[in-house]
């Protein structure tokens, strides 16, 4: 049995899911049921052997064997592709040259000036890219929406940054440059954060045809060209948002390579009692970050939502929605002096069928902490949530022998408690 679960294809609970038609929980239902066999990774997630949804494909929706039908990727390959990238060394990645002198392995251009492209949410088209208008408010990005941003600055948020080492050498491995917005029109700029991708305005291909919550990823080039049978396809590791380096093992774990410091915090949180945070784990190349979004719940940064950047403190705007919730992600950040809390690392989960803003997204990003500085409270948090803000000050206080940063924990909370 050992050796058939090494050679069998394994998928994720959110691709095995798809082709069944079932739901996450009904599989993590049947698993507790002893209804279906699953195999855990060493990190603790649950993967799926092929031959049981081969097995139950018969009993659940029928659309699933039409669905299987579509090109998947199993565990083993992606750990393959992840060790292709990671061949490629930093030093490379930092040097102009790398990219000149493999530009003649790019695929080709097919972008054309006649091409028009619109932008989509899911199966909904929402803004016409050519015409600059707005096809569907509902489910539109926020800032364009309230036009405090064009579709470029928008689509600019979404791009991992030149520091994304791993990013960078995905893009050239598949096209042979650095170039997002060649990227974005080839690959249809998928992510796995949210449900917006751009595809051309004739083209019959669908959402669930090629994102990568449920299909393949887009590899790039071959020696005869495009690699799928497809021109369109994803690549959603190009639209990790955010300067650490990072990427997507699957549509259910994020690696931040290197970023242990920040792990600290996540646990202060859990000895806080405060359960709207991200699940992560440590490895031994980083911090595991499980997705909290899924094709029908996608994130929208406070960035993206849209504000004036002149008259709003973002920070304030979503505590008026979330109240307590935000000042205790604020209150964290103060306690584990964290001075990088930037608008594109927090914000709302939005229904993607209806836009609505839904819950306010998990505490997910720490990546600057113990920096020796802190950034005062927002205003509105002291003068209409102190009270919460103590509460947890003297939790912190309680707890914070328990932690390797203890002195600063407690430093800070009795900071905030004197105010």
């Amino acid at each position: 049995m050992k050796d058939r679960n090494k050679m069998e294809k394994h998928y994720s609970l959110s691709s095995a899911a798809e082709l069944l038609g079932v739901t996450n929980q009904t599989l993590r239902n049947w698993d507790n049921a002893g209804k279906i066999n699953m195999i855990r990774t060493p990190g603790n997630q649950r993967r799926v052997p092929e031959s049981e949804i081969l097995r139950l494909c018969s009993s659940t929706s029928v659309n699933a064997r039409e669905i299987w039908r579509k090109p998947k990727r199993s565990t083993d390959e992606r750990d393959h592709i992840s060790d292709e990238i990671n061949n490629i060394s930093d030093t490379d990645v930092k040097n102009p040259e790398f990219y000149e002198k493999t530009n003649d392995t790019a695929p080709p251009v097919i972008i054309k000036n006649e091409d028009h492209y619109i932008l989509m949410c899911k199966d909904d088209a929402v803004y016409d890219i050519e015409k600059n208008l707005i096809l569907n408010e509902k489910t539109i990005p926020g800032c364009l929406l309230k036009k405090t941003m064009s579709f470029d600055q928008w689509m600019v948020t979404r791009y991992s940054k030149e520091t994304n080492f791993s990013s960078q050498r995905l893009m050239q491995r598949a096209f042979g440059s650095y170039d997002h917005n060649r990227a974005a029109y080839i690959t249809g700029a998928f992510s796995l954060s949210d449900c917006y991708w751009i595809k051309r305005k004739d083209d019959e291909v669908s959402f669930f045809d090629i994102t990568p919550y449920a299909n393949r990823e887009w590899d790039g080039a071959e020696n005869d060209g495009i690699r799928n049978d497809y021109i369109w396809g994803s690549l959603s590791n190009l639209f990790v948002n955010g300067k650490t380096d990072k990427y997507w093992q699957d549509a259910e774990t994020l690696l931040k390579i290197n970023s242990f410091r920040e792990h600290e915090a996540f646990l202060l949180c859990g000895a806080l009692g405060l359960d709207n945070t991200a699940e992560v784990f440590v490895a031994e190349r980083g911090l595991f970050l499980n997705n909290f979004t899924s094709p029908n719940l996608f994130f929208e940064s406070i960035e993206q939502y849209g504000f004036n950047q002149n008259e709003e403190d973002p920070r304030e705007i979503i505590t008026e929605r979330y109240k307590e919730h935000a000042a205790a992600l604020f209150t964290i950040d103060y306690l584990t002096e964290n001075t990088d809390r930037h608008s594109d690392d927090f914000g709302f989960l939005r229904c993607s069928s209806t836009g609505e803003y839904l819950l306010p997204a998990p505490f997910f990003n720490f990546d600057w902490i113990w920096t020796g500085d802190v950034i005062t409270l927002p205003d509105i948090i002291r003068n209409e949530y102190f009270g919460y803000v103590q509460d947890l000050c003297k939790k912190a206080i309680s707890v914070a022998d328990d932690f390797e940063h203890g002195i600063i924990i407690d430093n800070r909370a009795n900071e905030l408690l004197r105010l």
